[in-house]
C-alpha cells in the first residue's frame, strides 16, 4: 500500500521524478563502471586455485654507493640463483622461474614462417598455477636440462595453426629449425606476465644460446622472475626471512656475483600484477564517489524543495493522526524508489561506459580484459542505489516529519524571516557540493597540468617518421657472428628503399621493452669485485644516434669501421653516465670495462657523449648509460628503426619483402611506427587525466545547478519580500545584487571549505604528477577562478528573474 502510495507521487510530478533519476543515474553509473575496473583489477582473485597463495619473490639489490637496505632496488634473478632458491627453501609446495622471448615457427604447411610469443618457464610453472592441460602433459625436472626439446602449446596456437589435431601429442613441429616434441596443449588462460604466449619451453631454451657459459650457468643474467605456491600454514613473512638466509649463504659462497643482493622480497602474486596502477584506481574511485555524494545532496536540495509544496498534505496527514516514524517512513521510500530507478539507469549507463572505456584504458592495464558487469558488479549496484537513497532521503525526511501542522495549515510561511530558515539546509548542501566539485576541480587540474608536462617531456629522440620492427632469427641457422652479419646485410637494403632516409639496429629499442644492465669498471679507478656499479647498455649499430636524431654533444659517434672485429674497442655513454662518474673532468679518451668485456680484461674508449634518452617511460629520470657497437655483442636480438620521408606504415610490405627476399623463413614482427608506441607511452596518464576531468566536469556543472536550484528556491519563497522591497523604493538593479550577492556567498563558502580540503588531499596524487607540485598555485588559481565564474552564471539567471518582478502584481498575488 505504501509503496502504490510513493509511486503515485512520484508519478503527480513527472519532472523532479526524471530530473532525478537522471542526475543519480550519471553518478550509479560512473560509479559502478569505475567499481568494475577496480574489482576486475584489484579485489577480484586469481583464476587458479587457492590464489592466496600464490606470491612473488623477488632479490633486492643494493645500488652503488647506497649505505643500507632502504636504498635497494628489485631486481630479476639469475638460473643459478633460483636453482638455489628452489633446492634449499622449506616454505614452498613449488617454485617457477619464467621470462618472455620469441620463436619462429618454420614453415608448417605453408611455404611461410610465423613469429611466437614464447614463455621459458621452469618445469614447475604450472604446478604453481595449479592447471593442467586440455591433453598430455606439462614438464618435468628433467626436461630442463640442455638438448631436452619439449614444447607445451597454447590452445590457440592449436586450433589456428594444427586444426585441433588431437593426436598432436607425440607430434614434432620446428621452432627456430630445432625439432621439438608437443608433450600437451594449454587449456584457455593467460598468466598476466606473459598474456600473448603460444607456446612454453624449459629453461633448456637459453642452455642453448650461444656463449660460455650458457646463461642457465651465469649468476650475472639476471633475467628471471618468479612465482611461488607457499605449503599451508606459512606466512609470506616466514617465507621471507628463509630466502633471506638462504640469500645471505650464497653472498658469503658467491661473493663476486652476489654481494650486491642485500635481501628479498615476498609479495601476494596480485600485488606484483596490479604494480603502480593501485594508487590510481583508488584515486579514481574516491573521485567517483564524491561525484556521487554531489549527485546526493543535489537530489537532497529537490527534495526539500519539492517537500515545502507538500506542507499542507502532510500537516493534513499528521492532524489525522500519522506520527512522525510513519511520514519518516513514507518519505524515506519514495526516496529508496527514486535511488532504485536510479540504479537502474545507471547500470543501464554503465554498459556503455565500460565499452567506451577501450578507447582510453591503456592497453598495458592489467587484468582489464577480467572487466565485465558480473554479479559482484550488479550487487555493488544494488547497494550502492540503497546507500545512496538513504543519504539523500534522511535529511530531507526527518526535516519535513517535523513541521507543525498548525502553521503550515494557517500558510504561515510568509516573510523574511521563515524564508531564511527555509532554505538554510538548501545553502548548507550547496555549499558542500561546491566544496567537493572544488576537490575534483583542483584534481583534474593538476593532472591537466601534469599531463601537458608529460606530452612535452622530451624523450632524447624523434619518434615522428619512423618505423620499428623486429625479425625472427632462428639460433640455429644463425648463430651469434652471423646474425651480425645478416643485419649489416639487410640495413643497406632498408636504406635502399625508395622514400627511406636511414636505417639502424638497436637492441633494446627505447619504449620497445626489455632492457640489459651491467656492471662496469673505470680505468684508473678500479673497485673490489661484486662492488662495480652498473648501467644501463644499449647495443647499436652504426648510423643510430643519426637515425634517431640523438644529439652528440662532444666526441664522435660509431662508424662502420667500430663494426668490426679487428677495430679498437671504443664506446659511447651519454650525459648523464659523464655527470656521474666523471664530474669534474673530460670523459672523452677514458676507458671503460664493461660485463661483455670482463673475460678479454679490455677497456673501451669513450669516443662520444650523447643526450639522455628515455628508455621506458616519459617520466623516468635520467639514468647513466653505455653504447656498444653489435660487434661487442652480436647475441642481443635488435630492433630496427627506419626513418621516411612520408607515412611510415606505408612501408611494411616493402619492410617484409627485404627480409623474405634474403630467407624465406625469417619473419618480421611487431612492426609499429613510433608514434604509436610513444602515444602508448602516454596512456596511462592520459587515461587518469581524462576520467577525472569528466568527473570534475560532471560535478562542477552539477554544483552549478544546485546553486541555481537554492536560488531560485529562495527567490519563490520570497517572491512577498522582494516584491515589498521594490514597492518601496528597491530598483531592480539593487535586487540583482542581492541574489548575485547571496550565491556568490554560498560559492565562497564552498571555495574556502574546498581549498582546504584540496590543500590536505592532493597529497595522495604525488605518485600520479610529473612536473607538478600538489600544492600548485596555478592550479589552485585557475580552478578557483573557473568555480566563481561558473557560480556567477548560475546565480544571474535566477537573480534576473527576481529583478523582473512587478512589485505591485506581486503584492495583489501574494
Amino acid at each position: 500500500m505504501r509503496f502504490r502510495f510513493a509511486l503515485r507521487q512520484l508519478r503527480k510530478n513527472l519532472g523532479f521524478t526524471i530530473t532525478a533519476v537522471l542526475t543519480l543515474a550519471i553518478g550509479i553509473g560512473a560509479t559502478t563502471a569505475i567499481f568494475s575496473l577496480v574489482y576486475a583489477v584489484l579485489l577480484r582473485p586469481l583464476p587458479f586455485p587457492q590464489p592466496e597463495c600464490l606470491v612473488h619473490p623477488t632479490p633486492l639489490w643494493l645500488v652503488a654507493g647506497a649505505k643500507d637496505i632502504s636504498a635497494a632496488i628489485a631486481n630479476d634473478i639469475s638460473y643459478p640463483d633460483f636453482f638455489d632458491w628452489r633446492a634449499q627453501n622449506k616454505s614452498f609446495d613449488s617454485l617457477a622461474s619464467y621470462h618472455s622471448s620469441s620463436v619462429t615457427l618454420n614453415s608448417f604447411g605453408s611455404n611461410t614462417a610465423s613469429q611466437l610469443r614464447a614463455a621459458i618457464v621452469s618445469s614447475d610453472f604450472f604446478r604453481v598455477l595449479g592447471i593442467n592441460p586440455t591433453i598430455g602433459r606439462t614438464f618435468t625436472r628433467d626436461e630442463e636440462r640442455p638438448g631436452s626439446h619439449v614444447v607445451v602449446l597454447s590452445h590457440d596456437l592449436w586450433v589456428s595453426s594444427f586444426h585441433s589435431d588431437p593426436s598432436i601429442v607425440g607430434q614434432r613441429i620446428m621452432l627456430d629449425d630445432q625439432a621439438y616434441t608437443v608433450i600437451g596443449v594449454m587449456k584457455d588462460f593467460a598468466f598476466p606476465e606473459t598474456p600473448t604466449a603460444s607456446v612454453w619451453l624449459t629453461p633448456s631454451f637459453d642452455a642453448e644460446t650461444s656463449g660460455t657459459p650458457p646463461s642457465t650457468e651465469q649468476r650475472g643474467w639476471n633475467q628471471l622472475e618468479m612465482i611461488g605456491r607457499l605449503k599451508p600454514g606459512v606466512s609470506i613473512g616466514s617465507a621471507q626471512a628463509e630466502l633471506n638466509v638462504i640469500q645471505k649463504g650464497l653472498s658469503v659462497r658467491y661473493p663476486d656475483s652476489e654481494s650486491t643482493t642485500v635481501a628479498t622480497k615476498v609479495e601476494p602474486e596480485i600485488d606484483n600484477i596490479v604494480g603502480d596502477i593501485r594508487p590510481a584506481l583508488r584515486v579514481l574511485f574516491a573521485a567517483v564517489a564524491a561525484l556521487l555524494l554531489i549527485a546526493c545532496a543535489n537530489i537532497a536540495g529537490l527534495l526539500l524543495a519539492r517537500g515545502e509544496g507538500r506542507q499542507s498534505e502532510l500537516a493534513v496527514r499528521t492532524a489525522l493522526g500519522a506520527n512522525r516514524s510513519e511520514i519518516v517512513r513514507q518519505l524515506l521510500g519514495e526516496s529508496l524508489i527514486l535511488s532504485l530507478l536510479g540504479g537502474v539507469a545507471g547500470v543501464a549507463l554503465a554498459f556503455p561506459l565500460l565499452k567506451l572505456s577501450v578507447y582510453v584504458v591503456p592497453a598495458n592495464l592489467p587484468r582489464f580484459d577480467h572487466v565485465s558487469m558480473d554479479g559482484g558488479v550488479l550487487a555493488f549496484a544494488f547497494a550502492a542505489s540503497v546507500i545512496t537513497g538513504l543519504i539523500f532521503g534522511v535529511l530531507p525526511a526527518r526535516k519535513l516529519s517535523r513541521i507543525d501542522p498548525a502553521h503550515a495549515l494557517r500558510d504561515g510561511g510568509r516573510g523574511t524571516s521563515a524564508g531564511r530558515q527555509r532554505y538554510l539546509l538548501h545553502a548548507a548542501l550547496v555549499v558542500a557540493e561546491t566544496a567537493m566539485g572544488l576537490v575534483l576541480l583542483v584534481a583534474a587540474g593538476l593532472l591537466i597540468r601534469s599531463f601537458t608536462r608529460v606530452l612535452h617531456t622530451d624523450p632524447g629522440f624523434n619518434p615522428q617518421n619512423t618505423l620499428t620492427f623486429g625479425v625472427g632469427v632462428s639460433k640455429k641457422r644463425y648463430p651469434d657472428e652471423k646474425r651480425a652479419q645478416l643485419y649489416r646485410e639487410l640495413l643497406p637494403k632498408f636504406a635502399a628503399l625508395p622514400g627511406v632516409k636511414s636505417a639502424t639496429a638497436v637492441f633494446p629499442l627505447p619504449f620497445g621493452g626489455g632492457g640489459m644492465d651491467l656492471s662496469f669498471q673505470i680505468q684508473g679507478h678500479i673497485v673490489p669485485s661484486g662492488r662495480e656499479p652498473d648501467a644501463r647498455m644499449s647495443i647499436v649499430e652504426s648510423n643510430y644516434l643519426h637515425t634517431m636524431q640523438i644529439r652528440l654533444l662532444r666526441g664522435r659517434d660509431f662508424t662502420d669501421a667500430d663494426n668490426t672485429a679487428s677495430a679498437k674497442p671504443v664506446a659511447l655513454i651519454n650525459a648523464a653516465f659523464a655527470k656521474k662518474y666523471f664530474p669534474n673532468e673530460d670523459a672523452i679518451g677514458k676507458g671503460i670495462m664493461t660485463g661483455l668485456d670482463e673475460d678479454k680484461k679490455i677497456f673501451r674508449e669513450i669516443v662520444g657523449i650523447t643526450g639522455n634518452v628515455k628508455q621506458s617511460a616519459l617520466t623516468e629520470r635520467d639514468q647513466p648509460e653505455i653504447y656498444v657497437s653489435y660487434e661487442s655483442a652480436p647475441f642481443a636480438p635488435a630492433s630496427f628503426a627506419l626513418r621516411v620521408g612520408g607515412d611510415p606504415a606505408s612501408y611494411v610490405n616493402s619492410v617484409t619483402s627485404v627480409v623474405t627476399d634474403i630467407d624465406r623463413e625469417l619473419t618480421v614482427y611487431r612492426i609499429r611506427t613510433y608514434a604509436d608506441m610513444m602515444n602508448q607511452a602516454a596512456s596511462q596518464p592520459r587515461f587518469q587525466t581524462l576520467l577525472l576531468s569528466g568527473f570534475a566536469a560532471v560535478a562542477l556543472l552539477l554544483a552549478a545547478i544546485g546553486l541555481y536550484a537554492v536560488l531560485s528556491y529562495m527567490v519563490a519563497q520570497r517572491t512577498f519580500e522582494i516584491g515589498l522591497r521594490m514597492a518601496i523604493g528597491a530598483q531592480r538593479t539593487d535586487v540583482l545584487r542581492m541574489i548575485l550577492q547571496r550565491g556568490l556567498r554560498l560559492a565562497v563558502a564552498g571555495l574556502a571549505i574546498g581549498l582546504v580540503a584540496s590543500a590536505l588531499l592532493t597529497s595522495f596524487l604525488s605518485h600520479m604528477l610529473y612536473g607538478v607540485k600538489p600544492l600548485d598555485p596555478v592550479t589552485f588559481i585557475a580552478v578557483s577562478v573557473v568555480l566563481l565564474a561558473v557560480s556567477a552564471a548560475a546565480s544571474f539567471a535566477p537573480a534576473w528573474r527576481a529583478s523582473q518582478l512587478e512589485p505591485m502584481k506581486t503584492l495583489r498575488d501574494q
